[in-house]
C-alpha cells in the first residue's frame, strides 16, 4: 500500500503552527514569518518529504512557481557558480528555475525571453549580453519582475546583484604602482555591452592616468580573444615588444587570466620580473571544491576574489521579494570583493 501523502495540515500539526504559516512559507511570504516559524516549516516539510501540487498552487495565486533564467554563457565556470546560487535561492523559496543560455548573442537572448514569457514565468534573472536592452525595460514596464545578475542595462533602474569592480581595479594598480612597475596593461576580451569589462576597462583607464601617468591610456588597452591560443600569444608578444621595462598586466577576468599565462609561458616571459600578472578570480565554485587554483599560475597570482555564487544567490533573494512586492522599491546587492597579493606581483619575489 502506498504510504500517505503528507497534507498542509500535517506539516502544520508538525511544525506546531497555523495551517496559514505553512501556506505563507509554500508561497515564498518569509517577510510575514518568524525565523523560528519558517525553521520549524522548513525541517518539518523535509521530514515528512512534502510535495505541495504545483497545479493547485497556480490556480489559487495565479503564479506558475517557474522564474526564467538567462545566462550570456553558460559555459563559463563563472556561471557555473552563478546558476548554483541562483537554483539554490529559489529553491528556499519553492521556486524552479528555467535555464537558458544566450551563448553571447543578443537575438539569441531576445528569442529566449520571449519563449519563457510565453511559458508565463512568474518573472525573469538575466546575465544579459547587452547593456542596450529596451525589451526588457518594456517587460519591466509592464509589469514582469525582471532581476539582472552581475550585468547593468543602460537607461532603466532594475534589481540588480553584482560586484564592484571599479575599487578592486584601482586597488590592484595602485599595488603594481607601489610594487615597482613603471607600465600598465589591460588585456581584455571585447567589452562594449559587457558592463562588468566596461566598468573594468573605464577603472584601468583612470588608473593608468593618475598612477601611471598614462599619456594615452588607450594604447596600454589590449583587445584579446582568450579561446584562441595563438591570437593570445601575439597580443602578448606585441605587448612585451611595446614595453620598456616590466610592465604590470591586468587581466579583464578569469579565462583571460590564464590565457594570458599561457601565452607568457610560451614566450619565455618571466613573471614577475617582466610582467606582474594579475586580474579577478570569479571562480567561485573552484573556491567551495577547496581548490585554489591561483596557486597554480607563476607560483602564486595576484587577484581581487569575486563570488558569483553569492551573486546568483542574491539575485534569486531580489527576485523572490520582487515577485511578492511588485511595487518595493528598486535594490542593488553588492557582493564584496576580497584582494589577494602574490607572488605574481612582486619585482622582488623571494628565491625558492
Amino acid at each position: 500500500m502506498a504510504a500517505k501523502k503528507a497534507t498542509i495540515s500535517d506539516i502544520a500539526t508538525a511544525a506546531g503552527v497555523s495551517k496559514t504559516t505553512v501556506s505563507r512559507y509554500i508561497n515564498g511570504r518569509f517577510d510575514l514569518l518568524s525565523e523560528s516559524a519558517r525553521t520549524r516549516v522548513e525541517k518539518a516539510i523535509q521530514l515528512a518529504n512534502y510535495r505541495p501540487s504545483a497545479v493547485a498552487r497556480s490556480l489559487k495565486t495565479q503564479r506558475s512557481c517557474l522564474v526564467g533564467v538567462v545566462v550570456a554563457n553558460i559555459t563559463t565556470p563563472f556561471a557555473t557558480s552563478l546558476l548554483n546560487g541562483i537554483s539554490q535561492g529559489l529553491r528556499e523559496g519553492s521556486y524552479v528555475p528555467m535555464f537558458a543560455d544566450a551563448a553571447d548573442s543578443p537575438e539569441t537572448e531576445h528569442a529566449l525571453i520571449e519563449s519563457l514569457v510565453s511559458h508565463q514565468v512568474d518573472g525573469l534573472i538575466v546575465n544579459t549580453t547587452c547593456a542596450e536592452n529596451p525589451e526588457l525595460i518594456a517587460l519591466a514596464n509592464s509589469g514582469t519582475p525582471v532581476v539582472l545578475a552581475d550585468r547593468y542595462i543602460n537607461d532603466y533602474n532594475f534589481d540588480i546583484s553584482a560586484c564592484e569592480y571599479r575599487e578592486p581595479t584601482l586597488a590592484l594598480m595602485r599595488h603594481l604602482r607601489e610594487a615597482g612597475y613603471r607600465r600598465a596593461a589591460l588585456v581584455t576580451q571585447e567589452y562594449r555591452n559587457n558592463s562588468p569589462r566596461e566598468t573594468r576597462r573605464d577603472a584601468f583607464v583612470e588608473g593608468d592616468l593618475e598612477l601611471f601617468g598614462a599619456q594615452d591610456p588607450e594604447a596600454d588597452v589590449y583587445l584579446a580573444d582568450p579561446w584562441n591560443p595563438g591570437a593570445m600569444r601575439e597580443v602578448m608578444r606585441r605587448l612585451l615588444e611595446e614595453s620598456d621595462g616590466p610592465v604590470g598586466v591586468y587581466a579583464t577576468n578569469t579565462v583571460t587570466l590564464i590565457a594570458v599565462n599561457n601565452a607568457l609561458e610560451e614566450l619565455g616571459a618571466h613573471v614577475p620580473d617582466e610582467v606582474g600578472l594579475c586580474g579577478p578570480d570569479d571562480w567561485g565554485w573552484a573556491h567551495r571544491m577547496g581548490w585554489d587554483w591561483t596557486s597554480t599560475l607563476a607560483g602564486g597570482v595576484t587577484t581581487f576574489e569575486t563570488n558569483p555564487y553569492q551573486m546568483g544567490y542574491e539575485a534569486a533573494r531580489l527576485m523572490l521579494e520582487r515577485i511578492n512586492d511588485p511595487a518595493g522599491k528598486k535594490r542593488t546587492c553588492l557582493i564584496p570583493t576580497e584582494l589577494q597579493i602574490r607572488a605574481s606581483t612582486s619585482l622582488q619575489a623571494p628565491e625558492a
